[in-house]
C-alpha cells in the first residue's frame, strides 16, 4: 500500500513550468534591450558636449578688452605723422653767400640779402658821426655785432671810418684775443638804420685799417 502512495506522489509532483521559462527569456530580453538603450544614451551624450565645447563661443574679460582697445589705441596714435612738428623742423633756407677775395688778407667775403638795418632812435637828417659818445656811433656798433657776433665788451675796434660817403661807413674789428677778425661794411638808410652789406673774414688785422 505504502509503495503505490509513494509511486503515484512521484507522478503528481509538477514539471519545471513552462511559464516560469518563458518570463526568465522576456526578462533577459528586456535587460539586453535596456544595456543597449543606455550604451546608445551614453555615447550620443558624450558627442553632444563634444559639438558645445566646440561651439562655444571665445568670450573674453572687460580687462581683457580694455586692454586689446588700448594697444588700439596706441598703434593708432603712432601711425599719425607729427605734421606741425615736422614743419617746424624744417631749416631755415640759408641766403648767406660766400666768395673768396684777392686781398691775401681776406679768407673769404660774406654778403646776405637777409640782412636788416639796425633800427635807429634817430630822427631828422642824418649825419654820419665818429665820435665814441655819439648816439651814431654806438648804432655803427650794433650793426657790427649783430653781423659778427661779437659782444661789445669783447670787442677791439682797430678802425671805424667814412668809406667814400657820408653814409657809408668801414670797420676792422676783432675780439680781444684776436681769435675773429673782420672787417664791416655798411651804409645808411634813411629812417631805418645802419645796414651791413659785406663781410670780410681777415686773416690778420695788419694793414686791414
Amino acid at each position: 500500500m505504502s509503495e503505490k502512495k509513494t509511486r503515484s506522489g512521484r507522478h503528481l509532483q509538477p514539471a519545471p513550468s513552462k511559464k516560469l521559462n518563458k518570463w526568465l527569456n522576456v526578462l533577459i530580453g528586456v535587460v539586453a534591450v535596456l544595456i543597449l538603450i543606455t550604451t546608445l544614451y551614453i555615447f550620443n551624450w558624450q558627442d553632444n558636449i563634444e559639438d558645445t565645447v566646440k561651439e562655444d563661443p571665445v568670450v573674453t574679460s572687460p580687462e581683457e578688452n580694455e586692454e586689446e582697445s588700448s594697444k588700439e589705441d596706441i598703434v593708432s596714435n603712432e601711425e599719425e605723422p607729427p605734421v606741425q612738428e615736422e614743419e617746424e623742423q624744417q631749416p631755415e633756407q640759408e641766403t648767406a653767400v660766400e666768395t673768396p677775395s684777392d686781398d691775401p688778407i681776406v679768407d673769404r667775403v660774406i654778403t646776405d640779402e637777409s640782412w636788416q638795418p639796425t633800427p635807429t632812435t634817430q630822427t631828422g637828417g642824418h649825419v654820419s658821426s665818429y665820435n665814441p659818445e655819439s648816439v651814431d656811433w654806438q648804432e655803427k656798433v650794433a650793426t657790427i655785432t649783430g653781423v659778427t657776433g661779437i659782444e661789445k665788451d669783447n670787442m677791439i675796434i682797430w678802425r671805424l671810418q667814412n668809406n667814400g660817403g657820408a653814409d657809408k661807413a668801414i670797420a676792422t674789428v676783432s675780439t680781444k684775443d684776436k681769435t675773429e677778425m673782420y672787417r664791416v661794411s655798411m651804409e645808411w638808410v634813411n629812417n631805418e638804420g645802419w645796414l651791413p652789406v659785406k663781410l670780410e673774414v681777415l686773416n690778420t688785422v695788419e694793414g686791414a685799417y
